[in-house]
């Protein structure tokens, strides 16, 4: 009688030949996770820079000097490189996605997240070409990061459920996208109030210090997300 799943029969040949492309491309989603996360740490640093360079100027970039010309790269690089940190998250995105629960608002959420990440990738190679506005492309990128942080919020959280992720790991990445969240509906707030008003500034304030360590937290929950696929696959 023959015994499908010994490694010479071509049961065991195919499940051999898939579990190693399975191994492999978890390798490649792990590398990706984590060259996501330092991409976006890489392009906050450009972002300072920016502003350190914004500061030194007064607050108003000259061209045709040293600190102007670096000013508008330091702007270039933090667009072109978070966008390819963006780029790099959607690998990542695709392969939490098999490990989801089949529901429509599980598939809505997985559409919305790809397609946020998806516009933030091509968002800063087109603003530094000149083919998309400054004024257009600001709009469409916090409304693609609030997508963003509310799919860490509830991808997270159906895995942690679901026992697909350490909880730990899933537990962080449901805080940083719920602090996002509301560090962005804080500062929305703020914007009722008069404009520069000493209450608009207090609420400003708030917002920032809920949703800045939420921001910052995102790569780091990619590069561990990244190891712990490393250290699953073997």
């Amino acid at each position: 009688m023959e015994q499908r799943d010994t490694p010479g029969s071509p049961e065991g040949v195919r499940k051999l030949v898939e579990s190693t492309a399975g191994k492999a491309g978890a390798r490649l989603v792990s590398r990706l996770a984590f060259a996501a996360g330092v991409t976006v740490i890489l392009a906050n640093l450009f972002l300072i820079a920016l502003y350190a360079l914004l500061g030194l100027q007064g607050g108003s970039p000259e061209g045709g000097t040293l600190l102007g010309s670096a000013f508008h790269v330091a702007g270039s690089a933090s667009d072109l490189v978070g966008s390819l940190a963006t780029a790099f998250m959607i690998p990542a995105a695709l392969f939490l996605g098999g490990r989801l629960p089949r529901r429509w608002a599980v598939r809505l959420t997985q559409a919305a997240g790809l397609t946020a990440m998806a516009l933030l990738s091509i968002g800063g190679p087109l603003l530094v070409l000149g083919a998309l506005a400054f004024d257009v492309q600001t709009p469409i990128a916090i409304g693609a990061w609030i997508i963003l942080s509310l799919w860490l919020l509830l991808v997270n959280r159906w895995l942690r459920l679901s026992n697909a992720l350490p909880y730990r790991l899933a537990r962080f990445g449901e805080l940083v996208g719920a602090g996002f969240l509301a560090g962005y509906a804080v500062v929305g707030l703020g914007l009722l109030l008069p404009w520069m008003s000493w209450p608009q500034l207090v609420v400003f304030g708030v917002g920032v210090l809920v949703g800045l360590p939420a921001y910052l937290g995102i790569p780091v929950w990619f590069v561990l997300l990244g190891r712990h696929i490393r250290v699953s696959v073997g």
